[in-house]
């Protein structure tokens, strides 16, 4: 059994055809199944279902495609920390952020990383708190930068500030000019919100319904920079962490404080326990905390 077998393994069933896999790997499709039959015969068992609807695992191959995902990982990994020792600080840091704190935090975290690390580059993915979760399972992305506590076992977290949800509205509004605004006090307010797929719009939610208060919701806009902008153009309300306004939004805007109950959550970097935690990933978490360690949110801000 040869490694170069299990990925060959690996590509037919994730592309669930010999062609394609054999295009994947730029190998003639002869090849491919040379390689298979080989790998068939060194376990003794069939491994592949060939049908004409298409190519599936057998028990035995389910079985070895198991162990094969989890052997090309650690190897993958044993490498990686291989090429550290030997001095290499090169390569790609893939970091998974939602959307609210990619807007208002990453600009300096990203500036701040790229200073002290300038020959690693930095991918920076926006996700929902779900998809970065199983993106650190599945290892597309080292580190997650969302919420705590998170879902998934498998997924360790570092609580880095607590975040608040704040009203926001053009300074001509009629609750412009009050320090902090009850949540009850919103109910039939016209609102313009994340959409629900959005945790902030989840946590707002619940936040008004333990106020027994319902804001109707006018516009639903799945980006922060565009709901800022609609709230300035037409003075509707929107609700967003109260840091989102700071030193970025349109002019004429004011963050108010939201009480009785203040939405909050935890801020948190986000790992896999189960993976390498690579020098890069670690000076990342080093600057998260540096760059996050300085936030003060403000009770009442005029942008």
């Amino acid at each position: 059994m040869e490694l170069r077998q299990l990925r060959y393994l690996m590509a037919v069933v994730d592309e669930a055809s010999f062609t394609r896999a054999a295009e994947k790997l730029f190998v003639t499709q002869s090849a491919l199944s040379q390689q298979i039959q080989a790998l068939e015969q060194s376990v003794g068992a069939v491994l592949l279902d060939r049908s004409r609807r298409g190519v599936r695992l057998t028990a035995a191959g389910e079985a070895l495609h198991h162990h094969a995902l989890r052997i090309v990982s650690e190897l993958e990994e044993a490498m990686l920390a291989i090429r550290e020792i030997d001095g290499l600080q090169r390569g790609e840091l893939r970091v998974g952020v939602v959307q609210t704190v990619n807007d208002y935090l990453m600009p300096a975290l990203m500036a701040a990383f790229s200073e002290r690390h300038p020959h690693v580059r930095l991918s920076i993915l926006e996700l929902s708190s779900d998809d970065i979760e199983a993106r650190l399972e599945a290892g597309d992305v080292q580190i997650g930068l969302g919420f705590a506590p998170p879902t998934s076992p498998l997924i360790d977290a570092e609580p880095l500030f607590e975040e608040h949800l704040a009203l926001i509205v053009r300074d001509d509004h009629p609750l412009a000019r009050q320090k902090a605004v009850s949540v009850r006090a919103l109910d039939d307010l016209p609102m313009i919100l994340l959409s629900n797929t959005f945790c902030t719009r989840r946590l707002w939610e619940e936040s008004a319904r333990l106020a027994a208060a319902q804001p109707r919701v006018v516009m639903e806009v799945n980006t922060v920079s565009s709901i800022l902008a609609v709230v300035a153009r037409t003075g509707l309300a929107t609700v967003l962490p109260r840091q989102t306004c700071v030193g970025q939004s349109p002019e004429h805007l004011v963050t108010l404080d939201l009480q009785s109950p203040t939405p909050s959550r935890q801020v948190a970097l986000l790992w896999n326990r189960d993976r390498y935690l690579c020098s890069a990933s670690r000076a990342f978490i080093d600057a998260a905390r540096a760059v996050t360690g300085a936030i003060d949110a403000p009770s009442a801000t005029t942008a």
